[in-house]
């Protein structure tokens, strides 16, 4: 999330999206009664006397919602903000009904609220930065996969073929598969990020080496022992010993090590855990929690947001820690097991 200004004496916060982990932070961060300033489009219904009633024309306009409702899809991927207009850049923009805007990565957007909390100031300044990337490179001679892991979210951007087959008579064929799959790394990397490339062999090496010429301002790793390469090869690589080693203190590794200590604890009848909403609850109103996470799939089950929210806003107002888990990855599937919510607890509440 990029924070382009931010002045809580004031009220008011602009930002862009980045991430579907940026939505999630909206969706806390919105709350009913706050005001949102974004680009939408309106239907203009034409008023002369030949125009169909139902017919009208659709323009953009920059719109000043009051918010009354805010649901965060169930895919992670888009916020429905809907709520009454107090402000348009069009005059003809009636001040009556109301209007919905779909908030998705890339969207720009200003906040206004009456009173910025101690919580919604940390997500927008967290304690740590959570706007590290990897981009990440499973590949061998025949396909490679490119991916991007931003705080816990992993998305693979896209796999390449290379169309080679048995054994390369000409060193010279691999040439346009190489410099396809460095393009694409090089155009979707920017400052701050570290790239990892992962795969069988030494083919790995070639890719790495192009990169680090290319890009000698962002760091280039090669990790040995990755068997898979493509989608899977990138999913992979999260979980390995290797890739471990070189995000260490990043937000992926401290949810791993998270949820591994959630199974310990199970496993070993520890009652300084908890699991399910219900029991988080419990938990955080005590202020027991000292680390909560939840796999982004909780909310296809037709959970109550507004209470998830409440939760979490909680846990963070007593000091303790908010994870949001991509249930595409390992310890994203095993958090989804325990009932999609998961924390680690100061001292014991009860045993279940």
């Amino acid at each position: 999330m990029i924070v382009t200004e931010f002045n809580p004496k004031h009220g008011r916060c602009s930002l862009i999206i980045e991430s579907a982990e940026d939505l999630w932070t909206l969706r806390r961060l919105i709350s009913k009664g706050d005001v949102i300033v974004t680009r939408s489009s309106r239907v203009m219904k034409k008023e002369d006397e030949f125009s169909r009633p139902d017919k009208g024309e659709r323009v953009k306009v920059t719109i000043a919602l009051s918010v009354e409702e805010i649901r965060l899809d169930s895919s992670v991927e888009r916020v429905r903000v809907r709520g009454s207009i107090v402000e348009a850049s069009d005059e003809s923009v009636s001040k009556t009904g109301s209007h919905a805007v779909t908030l998705s990565p890339g969207h720009a957007l200003t906040i206004r609220k009456v009173r910025w909390s101690p919580v919604d100031v940390g997500l927008v300044r967290p304690p740590r930065a959570l706007s590290k990337r990897f981009i990440i490179v499973a590949v061998d001679r025949r396909e490679a996969g490119i991916g991007m892991l931003s705080g816990s979210h992993l998305s693979v951007a896209t796999t390449i073929e290379s169309g080679l087959g048995g054994k390369m008579s000409e060193e010279q064929s691999s040439k346009p598969y190489i410099s396809k799959v460095v393009d694409i790394v090089a155009q979707s990397s920017k400052e701050g990020d570290e790239i990892v490339v992962a795969g069988p062999g030494n083919f790995k090496n070639g890719i790495a080496n192009q990169l680090k010429e290319r890009l000698k301002s962002i760091p280039v790793q090669s990790v040995e022992g990755l068997d898979t390469t493509g989608a899977d090869g990138v999913r992979s690589l999260v979980k390995d010993p290797a890739f471990q080693k070189i995000a260490k203190g990043s937000l992926v590794v401290e949810m791993q090590q998270l949820v591994a200590e959630v199974v310990r604890r199970v496993s070993a009848g520890d009652s300084k855990v908890a699991y399910s909403l219900p029991r988080v609850r419990e938990a955080a109103e005590a202020g027991a929690v000292e680390s909560c996470a939840v796999s982004d799939d909780l909310f296809s089950a037709g959970l109550d947001e507004e209470e998830l929210v409440q939760v979490l806003n909680v846990i963070e107002g007593r000091g303790g820690s908010v994870y949001m888990a991509d249930s595409s990855l390992e310890f994203g599937k095993q958090i989804s097991s325990f009932g999609g919510v998961v924390a680690l607890l100061r001292y014991p509440i009860r045993s279940y």
